[in-house]
C-alpha cells in the first residue's frame, strides 16, 4: 500500500517492511525494553517528517527533558532546536496529569498548538505513564478501566486533528505495564515491538510489526541498528520471501561461456545464465583462484559485471594473491567492473550483511558473483537454520535476478571423498556442482577437477588433472607422451582413498 493515504517513517529500511509507509492518522505503539530504541525511533518519526516530507510535528516527553533530547538527538546529526526556532517542531515536556486534564478539557491547549503550527506528527513517549494521572486521587485503585479511557480520550483527540501519532510504552518497567501494553495494543492502529537481547556476549536488537490496520506488512522479527551520526536503519529478514515484479524474468534459456577454459572444456561450452554453481574441494585445491578467475574473465571477456564476497581474506589479501599469479584483479576493482565485498566474521548479523550484498548488486548492476568460502558463514552464524536460510535465500535472489553465482565450499576430508556436500543438503537447490580434489599417486599430490552434475550442460563425467600457474587454473592433457607423469587417465577410482593404474598403460619412460 503506497499513495496519498499512506505516511512514510522516513526510517531507513523501515518504509520497506511496512510495504510503503503507514496509513494516514493511524495511530502507532511503540512497545519494548528499557534500552530498545522507543524515544530514539519516535524522535527520529518527527524528525524525518520535518526534514524529508515537510511535516511539522510535536514531541511529548514526560520524564526525559527537552535539553537532554536536544543534545542526544545532535550526536546523530539532528538539529532539534534549528527546528523550534522555524517553528516546525515543538518539545513539549510535561507531565501524565496535565495531559489527562488536556485531554479532558474542552480547549485543550496540546491539540490547540498542533494545529496553530499545522502539526501533522506527533511522538508521546511514556503512555504506561498515563495510569498513574487515571488512578490519581482514587480511594481504591480504579485502573486499568480508567487508563483505557484515558487512553480512548487520547486517541480520539487525535484522530479529530487527523495527526498521525507514535506512541512509546515500556515493557517491564513495573508490574502493571503488560495490562496497561495489552490495553494500548487493542486501541491502536499498528503495534511495533522493538527487543534488545543478550546473544553469545553480543547485543541484539530486533523490530516486529505485530499489526497494523489497513495494510500488508513483512511480518517476523527484522534487525534494527543504530548507525552511528545517522539514526536507526531496519534491515529486512533474510528469511522473508522476495517481493516478486511481474516484469523480472524468471526462466534461465540462453548459456555462456564462462571464461575459464578448463571449466568450460569440460561443462561442453558453459552454463545457463543465472544458475548457481556449487565449488567444492579441501583447502589448497584453488576454489579462491577460481573465482577470481571466473569474475576477471567474465568482466574482461563478456562485460559481465562481478562481485566477490568473503569472510575469510580481506581484499588487499585477495589481490595479492591473484597478482602471483598474473591475474591482475586490481585494475577491474580501478575501474569498477569487479567489486569485492568483505565482512569480518565476528559478529556477523547476516540480515546486515544480506541487505549489503543486494545494495551492491543492485547499485553496480552485478551480473556474476562468487561467494568464496560457504564455510565460514556456518562457523561465524553457528545456528544452521540461520546458515541455511542464508544460503536460500542468496539461490533465490540470484535466479530472482537471473544472476550467475558460485559457492565456493570447503570439504573437511583430505585424502578421498565421503561426502561432498555442505551441513544441509544442496544438491537439489543449486544447478551445477563442481569439486576439486587431490589424489595421491606415488609419492605425489594431484589435483583433479570433475563436474559431479550441470543441469542442461552436455558436460563430462571425467576426472580431469589441473595445475595451478601463470594464468590461474589450466587442464592438463590426457595423452601420456606429453606428460610428465601418467595422466589421471591411467587411474581408476581417482576420487577413492586408493587410486588403482589400470594394468595396460605403460610407465612414460617406457614410452
Amino acid at each position: 500500500m503506497a499513495g496519498d493515504g499512506v505516511v512514510k517513517t522516513g526510517i531507513a529500511g523501515l518504509d520497506r517492511i511496512l510495504m510503503g509507509g503507514i496509513p494516514k492518522t493511524n495511530v502507532i505503539l511503540v512497545e519494548g525494553t528499557t534500552g530498545s530504541g522507543k524515544t530514539l525511533l519516535g524522535t527520529e518519526f518527527i524528525y524525518r517528517g520535518i526534514t524529508e516530507f515537510n511535516e511539522p510535528g510535536i514531541i511529548v516527553v514526560f520524564e526525559v527533558s527537552p535539553d537532554k533530547l536536544i543534545r542526544d538527538a545532535a550526536t546523530l546529526g539532528w538539529d532539534l532546536a534549528e527546528l523550534q526556532t522555524r517553528k516546525k517542531l515543538q518539545i513539549i515536556f510535561t507531565s501524565p496529569q496535565v495531559i489527562e486534564q488536556e485531554l479532558r478539557s474542552a480547549d485543550s491547549l496540546l491539540l490547540e498548538t498542533a494545529g496553530e503550527m499545522g502539526a501533522q506528527r506527533i511522538f508521546i513517549d511514556g503512555i504506561g505513564l498515563l495510569h498513574r494521572a487515571s488512578n490519581a486521587g482514587a480511594a481504591l485503585p480504579t485502573w486499568p478501566g480508567s487508563y483505557r479511557e484515558v487512553l480512548q480520550q487520547l486517541i480520539e483527540g487525535l484522530n479529530r486533528e487527523h495527526l498521525t501519532a507514535m506512541l512509546s510504552h515500556e515493557i517491564g518497567a513495573y508490574h502493571q505495564s503488560q495490562p496497561t501494553s495489552e490495553a494500548a495494543e487493542s486501541l491502536v492502529d499498528t503495534v511495533i515491538r522493538l527487543n534488545r537481547t543478550l546473544h553469545s556476549r553480543r547485543i541484539h536488537r530486533s523490530i516486529e510489526i505485530v499489526k497494523s490496520r489497513g495494510q500488508d506488512y513483512d511480518p517476523g522479527e527484522h534487525t534494527l541498528s543504530i548507525r552511528d551520526g545517522k539514526g536507526l536503519e531496519v534491515y529486512r529478514r533474510v528469511q522473508a520471501p522476495l517481493p516478486i515484479s511481474k516484469d523480472q524474468p524468471t526462466s534461465m534459456t540462453r548459456r555462456s561461456v564462462i571464461g575459464v577454459d578448463a571449466l568450460d572444456a569440460l561443462l561442453g561450452g558453459g552454463i545457463f545464465d543465472g544458475s548457481t554453481t556449487m565449488v567444492v574441494g579441501l583447502s589448497g585445491v584453488g576454489k579462491t583462484v577460481l573465482g577470481t578467475q571466473i569474475l576477471r574473465e567474465g568482466a574482461l571477456r563478456q562485460g559481465k559485471r562481478g562481485l566477490l564476497i568473503s569472510l575469510d581474506e580481506h581484499p588487499a589479501q585477495i589481490v595479492r594473491n591473484a597478482e602471483t599469479l598474473g591475474l591482475n584483479l586490481q585494475s577491474q576493482i580501478d575501474e569498477g567492473t569487479i567489486h569485492v565485498l568483505f565482512d569480518s566474521p565476528q559478529e556477523l548479523n547476516i540480515d546486515v550483511h544480506f541487505a549489503k550484498i543486494v545494495s551492491t548488486i543492485e547499485e553496480n548492476d552485478i551480473q556474476r558473483m562468487v561467494i568464496d568460502g560457504m564455510t565460514s558463514y556456518s562457523t561465524a552464524l553457528g545456528d544452521q537454520a540461520v546458515y541455511r536460510d542464508f544460503f536460500h535465500a542468496l539461490v533465490a535472489y540470484s535466479k530472482h535476478r537471473l544472476m550467475t553465482t558460485f559457492f565456493s565450499y570447503e570439504n573437511p576430508e583430505f585424502l578421498g571423498l565421503s561426502s561432498f556436500m555442505p551441513d544441509f543438503p544442496v544438491s537439489s537447490i543449486v544447478d551445477n556442482i563442481i569439486l576439486l580434489s587431490l589424489v595421491e599417486i606415488k609419492s605425489s599430490l594431484r589435483r583433479c577437477l570433475t563436474v559431479v552434475k550441470a543441469r542442461g550442460c552436455p558436460h563430462e563425467f571425467d576426472s580431469r588433472e589441473y595445475v595451478i600457474g601463470p594464468g590461474g587454473i589450466t587442464l592438463l592433457p590426457f595423452d601420456p607422451s606429453v606428460a610428465k607423469a601418467l595422466p589421471l587417465a591411467s587411474y581408476n577410482s581417482i576420487l577413492s582413498r586408493a587410486p588403482n593404474r589400470l594394468s595396460n598403460v605403460a610407465e612414460p619412460d617406457a614410452l
